[in-house]
């Protein structure tokens, strides 16, 4: 199993909401088969962890956008 972050939108009292998940794949599979239930934020014991996390975040925006409902 693999996993990278996305972005995730959530409708939430009628408005919607984007935030980053991660997202996990099956061996060999292109789109996830599930997600974190809430978001994330970056983190790191130090600072170039911390830099190296939110760097695989940003990623997240050249991938669609996936929507909560769907898992």
């Amino acid at each position: 199993m693999s996993w990278n972050y996305r972005v995730v939108k959530r409708v939430v009292n009628g408005e919607e909401i984007y935030a980053i998940h991660e997202a996990y794949y099956k061996k060999g599979e292109e789109n996830p088969d599930s997600i974190t239930e809430d978001s994330v934020s970056s983190v790191g014991e130090t600072v170039k962890e911390l830099k190296k996390d939110f760097t695989l975040m940003m990623k997240a925006f050249k991938l669609p956008v996936l929507n909560h409902e769907d898992f």
